[in-house]
């Protein structure tokens, strides 16, 4: 992943200005072309040119890894860090989880751009789960969370209720309560119970 330099001394508040007009502008249209979008449309969509978009970014990829990266450090982790504040340890656990699935559906498109450019690595999987597993701490300290899950196990968790939301276009509206029952599935899979056996191990 190339690292994005920061803007020129001189230029420090005008170049700090473009590439959020960049970012925010790479987002849109990411959202609407997918990760294949025009580096172009980037630059017209955020009024700068397109020189100014390559003195920024090397290309698709650094514009994709910067939006993703920006996209969890502002939007996932404090939504899930309040989401995961909740004084009951299994609420706490349950509303992460939930919180998480909202916002990574939300942004569908972002996270296919990410996985299609091999920019979703562990690394950036843990960012996603690093409040979900304080979470998880607290409820297997408390005893409401079976002792034997990881939370290496909830970006794939996670995913499996994402696809299941993005398998209909219309889930959200046609069928407000679908993915929540699925959800209710995955949380009744994580409770501890004296009921069912092991994990597999990793």
């Amino acid at each position: 992943m190339t690292h994005t330099p920061g803007p020129p001394p001189g230029l420090r508040a005008d170049a700090r200005r473009n590439q959020e007009r960049i970012l925010d502008a790479a987002r849109a249209v990411i959202s609407e072309q997918g990760s294949e979008f025009g580096v172009n449309d980037v630059a017209l969509r955020a009024g700068v040119g397109l020189r100014t978009v390559y003195r920024r970014f090397a290309g698709r990829e650094d514009l994709i890894s910067a939006v993703f990266e920006q996209y969890v450090t502002d939007e996932v982790q404090p939504v899930v860090e309040a989401a995961t504040a909740h004084p009951d340890p299994w609420q706490a656990l349950a509303d992460g989880l939930e919180a998480t699935v909202v916002t990574v559906a939300a942004n569908s498109a972002l996270l296919t751009a990410a996985r299609d450019t091999a920019l979703v690595t562990r690394a950036t999987a843990e960012g996603f789960v690093e409040p979900l597993s304080r979470a998880l701490e607290r409820a297997q300290a408390a005893g409401v969370a079976r002792p034997d899950l990881d939370s290496s196990d909830f970006p794939s968790l996670i995913a499996m209720i994402v696809a299941t939301m993005l398998a209909v276009p219309d889930l959200e509206t046609a069928q407000p309560a679908r993915w929540r029952r699925y959800l209710a599935l995955l949380l009744e899979g994580c409770r501890a119970s004296e009921v069912g056996g092991a994990l597999p191990l990793l």
